[in-house]
C-alpha cells in the first residue's frame, strides 16, 4: 500500500475507504476534485467510511514528535514537504505551503487507487531531494490541447513543480505576425518526408547547423488566449512555467522573414542572429515582450544552445567569439531583470568541454568534421567558455553535459553559479547521490519531438519521468536500486495509463460486455532502437506485427493492432545498467541502458519471467457493450519473428461469466509462436 515515491512512512492494516461522501477541507479546487475522483465507487457492509481529510497549514509539536516515534526520523521544514496522519476515519495532511497539500493529495489519491478507495491507518512524511524537478517540451497542436492537460496532470502525479515550455515561432505574434507566417511555411517543408532535417543539418552544406524545431507546435501556432490557457491550467496545478524563447542560436524562426539579421551570409536556413546589429534586439524584444505578457514568468529560458555561426558577419568580424557571446546574454539579462524575470540558459557554450580522450564539445574550440567520414569542412568554430567569466553567476545554468565527463560542471560549482541538469535522465544519470551532495537545484527531462502520448513513450520520457520521481523524492536511493526503481516505475505508468480499468477490475460490472481483454506477450522480433526527435517522425503503424481479432457473441469482429514498442516488444532485453566508458558508479557520467526495454514501458508493463521479458497490456475493447468469445492472434507476414501469448483474461467481466466453463470459452485461435517466415 506504500506510495512508491515515498521515504518514510509506516502503514497498519486498519483503515477507512474515501467515498463520496468524505468531507475535504481544503481551500484548493483542483485537490479536492483529485480526491473524489480517487473515491470508491461502493462500499462494503460494515466497513468504515473515512469522514474527513483536512489540510492544515504548519506541522505541529504533537506531529513532529509523532515522526520521531513513529517513523525514526526527525521533521525538517521544508516548503514542499507534506505528513500524512491517518487515524481511524480521519485523515489529516500537514504541510508549510500548498505543494505539500498538492502532494500529500497526489498520496493519498494513489493509496486510495490501490486499495480500491482504501486508506489505511498510519502516518507519512516526506520532501523532495532538490527543488526543481521538471519537463521540458514543445507546445502542442490545437488538436493536442486536451493531452497537454492530461500530460500536466500526469506532472502532478509524479510531483513534478516545473514545466518548460519551448515558445518559437509556435505562439501567435500580434506585433509580428510575419514570424507565425514564415514558421508555418517553413516547416511545411520541413514535414516534406521523415528525417529531412537531419539531411539539411547534417549532409547539405558545410558547416554546421542547429537542430530543426518544426514538431514546435505541429508546426503551426496557438493562439495567445490559447496559450495563456494553458499556462493557466498548469499554475492551477501550481507548476512554474519557464517560456524557452530561442535567442542568438536556433532562432530560424526570426530569421525565416527577417534574413537581413542573420549571421552567416549564405545560409538559405539561418538559424543564428548578428550580435552586432540593433535590428536583431528590436525585434527579440519584441518577442520577448509578448512572451511575457501571456506567460507571466518568474524565469525565462533564452537558449543559447548549439551556437556554430559566430564572428562571420562583416560587423561581428574580428571580435572575440567569448565577447560576443557574453555581450548577447549579458543584454538580454539585463532586459529580463528590469522587468523581475530571472534568467535560465543552455550552458554548455561557458564550458572549454574536452573530454579525456581529445574531444570537443560545447565552448571549446572546435573544427568541423564530417557527421560521416570525420574528414575536416574547412570551417572552425571559435571557442566561447571564456564567457564564463564576463556573465552574471546568478542565471540558471541548464546543463546538459552532465552525461559526458563529469568534471565539466564544476566550472559552475566552482563560480557559485546555480545548475539544473538539462535532458536529464534519472535511468542513465550516475552516481545521483553523490553528485546531489553539491547542491544541484535539481533536472529537468527534455521531449524533443511533438508533444503526443506515443512521442513521449517511444522516447523513453514517459519512464524517465517515472524513474527520475524516484530520485527527486527517495533520500535513501543509491545506485545500487536500480532495478527495483525500474521496476516499481514500470508499474507506476502502466497503473497510470489504465487507472480505470484496474480500479474496476475487482469489481464484478452489472452490464454484459467486457471493458477491456488483457493479454501478457512478447516477441523475438526485433529493430533497432531510434528516438523520433528532430524530424524524425513517428507512425506507429510502421511497427505493426500483428493483430487480435476480438470476436463476439453477435457474429461481429473487431482488430486490435499488435506494435513493437508500443504495446509489445523483443523477449531478449537486460534490466541491468552498466557505467558507460568502463568507468565506475562514482566515477562514470552515465549508465548505458536498454532503450528498447524501457520505450514499451506505459501503455505496456515489463515483465522478468524467467531469463525473458514478457509485456502485460490491456486492450481497450472497441465495443465494450458486446460480449466477447473468442481471440484470435494473427501474425503479419512477411514480417518476421514469432508472437508468445503466456496469459489472456477479461478485466473486468460480469460475475456470471467469470466461471471456468466462461473461461474455456476465451482462446486464442492459432498458434501462439506462429512463425512469420
Amino acid at each position: 500500500m506504500n506510495d512508491f515515491l515515498t521515504a518514510h512512512a509506516a502503514w497498519k492494516e486498519t483503515g477507512s475507504r474515501l467515498t463520496k461522501d468524505t468531507a475535504i477541507d481544503c481551500g484548493i479546487i483542483f485537490v479536492r476534485d483529485m480526491l473524489h475522483g480517487a473515491a470508491a465507487n461502493q462500499q462494503g457492509a460494515g466497513e468504515a467510511a473515512c469522514k474527513t481529510i483536512a489540510f492544515r497549514n504548519g506541522v505541529p509539536e504533537s506531529v513532529r514528535a509523532l515522526i520521531r516515534e513513529t517513523l525514526h526520523c526527525e521533521y525538517a521544514e521544508h516548503e514542499e514537504g507534506y505528513v500524512i496522519h491517518a487515524d481511524g476515519d480521519e485523515v489529516t495532511v500537514y504541510a508549510e505551503q500548498e505543494r505539500g497539500f498538492m502532494y500529500g493529495a497526489v498520496t493519498l489519491s494513489k493509496l486510495a487507487d490501490r486499495g480500491q478507495g482504501f486508506l489505511p491507518e498510519g502516518m507519512l512524511y516526506n520532501s523532495p531531494t532538490c527543488p526543481v524537478r521538471g519537463l521540458k517540451v514543445y507546445l502542442p497542436t490545437e488538436e493536442d490541447i486536451p493531452y497537454f492537460k492530461r500530460f500536466v496532470d500526469m506532472l502532478v502525479h509524479f510531483k513534478y513543480n516545473t514545466v518548460v515550455i519551448e515558445v518559437g515561432g509556435a505562439m501567435e505574434y500580434k506585433k509580428h505576425p510575419e514570424i507565425n507566417e514564415g514558421w508555418v511555411r517553413y516547416c511545411e517543408e520541413m514535414y516534406e518526408y521523415s528525417g529531412k532535417t537531419i539531411v539539411i543539418q547534417e549532409k547539405t552544406f558545410s558547416w554546421y547547423k542547429n537542430s530543426i524545431h518544426a514538431e514546435n507546435g505541429g508546426g503551426r501556432f496557438l493562439s495567445q488566449q490559447q496559450v495563456r490557457e494553458l499556462v493557466g491550467y498548469c499554475k492551477e496545478r501550481l507548476l512554474d512555467v519557464i517560456p524557452e524563447v530561442p535567442s542568438l542560436s536556433h532562432c530560424d524562426y526570426l530569421l525565416i522573414n527577417h534574413p537581413e539579421i542573420k549571421e552567416r551570409h549564405n545560409d538559405p536556413y539561418p538559424d543564428t542572429y548578428c550580435p552586432s546589429d540593433e535590428r536583431s534586439y528590436e525585434l527579440l524584444f519584441d518577442v520577448l515582450d509578448e512572451v511575457l505578457d501571456v506567460f507571466q514568468p518568474k524565469t525565462v529560458h533564452i537558449g543559447h544552445d548549439e551556437l556554430y555561426s559566430i564572428g562571420l558577419c562583416d560587423k561581428c568580424k574580428g571580435k572575440p567569439a567569448e565577447e560576443l557571446y557574453a555581450g548577447d546574454i549579458n543584454r538580454i539579462y539585463a532586459y529580463l531583470r528590469k522587468r523581475g524575470v530571472q534568467t535560465m540558459l543552455w550552458s554548455e557554450k561557458l564550458l572549454n568541454a574536452i573530454t579525456s580522450d581529445g574531444k570537443t564539445y560545447g565552448g571549446s574550440e572546435r573544427r568541423m568534421v564530417d557527421y560521416e567520414t570525420g574528414v575536416y569542412m574547412g570551417e572552425t568554430i571559435p571557442a566561447t567558455y571564456k564567457a564564463i567569466d564576463l556573465v552574471p553567476r546568478d542565471m540558471l545554468m541548464m546543463h546538459w553535459y552532465w552525461g559526458i565527463e563529469r568534471h565539466f560542471e564544476q566550472s559552475f560549482f566552482e563560480r557559485g553559479m546555480p545548475v539544473v541538469f538539462g535532458n536529464f535522465d534519472g535511468p542513465s544519470f550516475a552516481d545521483w547521490s553523490t553528485r546531489l551532495r553539491q547542491k544541484p537545484l535539481g533536472g529537468i527531462i527534455s521531449n524533443w519531438s511533438a508533444l503526443k502520448e506515443a512521442n513521449l513513450q517511444r522516447n523513453g520520457v514517459l519512464f524517465s519521468m517515472a524513474y527520475s520521481a524516484y530520485l527527486f523524492w527517495r533520500d535513501v536511493y543509491d545506485d545500487t536500486m536500480h532495478e527495483e526503481t525500474a521496476s516499481l516505475a514500470f508499474e507506476e505508468l502502466y497503473r497510470n495509463r489504465y487507472r480505470e480499468a484496474l480500479r474496476n477490475a475487482a469489481i464484478s460490472s452489472e452490464s454484459s460486455g467486457t471493458a477491456y481483454v488483457e493479454v501478457l506477450h512478447t516477441t523475438d522480433h526485433l529493430r533497432e532502437y531510434h528516438q523520433f526527435v528532430d524530424g524524425i517522425y513517428l507512425d506507429n503503424s510502421e511497427f505493426r506485427i500483428g493483430e487480435y481479432i476480438l470476436e463476439y457473441e453477435d457474429g461481429s469482429k473487431a482488430g486490435v493492432p499488435i506494435t513493437y514498442g508500443f504495446n509489445i516488444s523483443n523477449k531478449d532485453r537486460f534490466w541491468t545498467r552498466k557505467p558507460a566508458k568502463g568507468g565506475s558508479i562514482h566515477t562514470a557520467a552515465q549508465y548505458g541502458v536498454d532503450a528498447i526495454l524501457l520505450e514499451a514501458a506505459y501503455t505496456s508493463l515489463p515483465v522478468q519471467i524467467g531469463e525473458e521479458t514478457y509485456y502485460r497490456w490491456l486492450i481497450e475493447n472497441p465495443h465494450p457493450d458486446r460480449t466477447i468469445t473468442s481471440v484470435r492472434l494473427l501474425v503479419d507476414q512477411p514480417v518476421g519473428g514469432n508472437i508468445w501469448v503466456k496469459e489472456l483474461k477479461l478485466v473486468p467481466e460480469r460475475a456470471e461469466a467469470q466461471s471456468a466453463e466462461r473461461k474455456e470459452q476465451i482462446r486464442i485461435l492459432g498458434e501462439a509462436n506462429l512463425a512469420s517466415n
